[in-house]
């Protein structure tokens, strides 16, 4: 009888074991550490193919309106909150003119 190494098996390998034993396979242990083999070409092959077809994702630059953002900063130093969401929303990336309208905003 040959011993059968067992590292790193996890619960399912186990069940697995018991079940192609029970069915009557009469080398289970085998049969999953055949099946929890690495496989290198296969995952070269399945990187390769997602690379390929998987499409690059555009870099995106951040468009600030600077004008807008000047505006909301100074919405903001007057104490008109709403004005300043209201011309933040307007601009085509709001989040990154709302971060570019905290240079402008006076600090006291």
């Amino acid at each position: 009888m040959r011993t059968i190494r067992r590292d790193g098996w996890t619960a399912a390998d186990y069940d697995s074991e018991q079940i192609l034993h029970e069915l009557g396979h009469r080398d289970a242990a085998a049969r999953v550490n055949r099946a929890r083999r690495r496989r290198p070409v296969r995952q070269a092959w399945r990187t390769l193919r997602t690379r390929l077809h998987r499409p690059a994702a555009p870099e995106t630059i951040p468009c600030i309106d600077w004008d807008a953002a000047r505006a909301a900063a100074d919405a903001v130093n007057r104490g008109d909150g709403a004005e300043a969401d209201r011309i933040l929303q307007a601009t085509p990336d709001p989040r990154m003119t709302a971060f570019a309208a905290f240079r402008f905003i006076d600090v006291h």
